[in-house]
């Protein structure tokens, strides 16, 4: 299976954390393909900057996250942003964004995913807004919180 992670997933691999079990396994499987949007780099280091600021991750912690990331992202198919993926995000913002709450970067993901996805793929995002998204445009999603 190809699966597209979005940051709010990919975290809790690096960070133990509610849901990590399940990405874990998800992750590890050799049954399946893991991708990743450039975005994610960046995104990712926020994350793990925003819980040290905020006390939540100690900086042995925020260290043995960034070093496990940049070790691991080079398993990882990571797909770069470019011009056809910022005019799917914002043709998705266009359409979704008057009933539903995307945000920016969310919309970059998506906009990423339902052009480099088929049937086989999976979107994962520990975030249920993204998952309804993904999932109201006909596409799959697994939130690894609630993987139901």
């Amino acid at each position: 299976m190809r699966l597209f992670f979005d940051t709010s997933a990919l975290v809790k691999f690096f960070h133990e954390e509610d849901g990590s079990e399940n990405v874990t396994e998800l992750m590890t499987s050799p049954d399946n393909e893991i991708w990743v949007s450039e975005l994610a780099k960046i995104e990712f280091l926020s994350a793990l900057l925003r819980r040290f600021r905020n006390k939540e991750i100690t900086e042995e912690k925020l260290d043995e996250a960034i070093s496990g990331f940049n070790e691991t992202i080079v398993s990882f198919n990571v797909e770069p942003l470019g011009q056809a993926i910022i005019r799917e995000a914002e043709s998705l913002m266009r359409k979704a964004g008057k009933r539903q709450g995307i945000r920016t970067l969310d919309a970059l993901h998506i906009g990423t995913f339902t052009l480099i996805s088929g049937d086989d793929w999976v979107f994962v995002a520990a975030d249920k807004t993204l998952c309804g998204i993904i999932q109201s445009i006909g596409l799959k999603a697994i939130n690894p919180i609630s993987p139901d």
